[in-house]
């Protein structure tokens, strides 16, 4: 499973299935499941934006200690379905590179993994712990 290191409270926006668009410098050639990781790092000036403040609903810029925000884990599966330099307003940002999202599946609880810089193979231990978090959110969505 590939996996891409999200400041938050980009992270959270993706997870939550509000920003389907993730900003980068580069293209990849990767298309399919992609697993989210919330980083280390903060961002105020994500934290000030009119995207993220209207996505959680609030007035003031957010805090990294507001307890939706999770670091150092992964807490998402997405599909990256296209990569491209025309995506969708408000998300995409001139002059970046639009990778774009579908499909978002939350974690019910975030899986802790070191992060990495550009596109990242989840280390097996990982990739277990998250498949089994996916599988036990699809059973209980089924029902008995």
């Amino acid at each position: 499973m590939k996996a891409i290191t999200i400041w938050q409270p980009w992270s959270w926006a993706i997870a939550a299935n509000l920003k389907p668009v993730e900003n980068r410098t580069r293209a990849t050639q990767h298309r399919g499941e992609i697993a989210i990781h919330a980083g280390k790092h903060w961002d105020e000036i994500g934290a000030a934006d009119w995207r993220i403040m209207g996505a959680a609903r609030s007035e003031v810029p957010l805090a990294a200690d507001d307890p939706r925000f999770v670091f150092g884990a992964i807490i998402a599966v997405a599909e990256l379905v296209d990569v491209t330099r025309a995506g969708p307003a408000p998300w995409a940002e001139p002059g970046q590179v639009h990778w774009l999202l579908a499909g978002v599946r939350p974690l019910a609880e975030p899986v802790p993994c070191r992060g990495r810089q550009s596109l990242w193979e989840v280390p097996p231990d990982v990739e277990a712990a998250v498949l089994d978090h996916l599988n036990r959110a699809e059973k209980s969505h089924d029902g008995p």
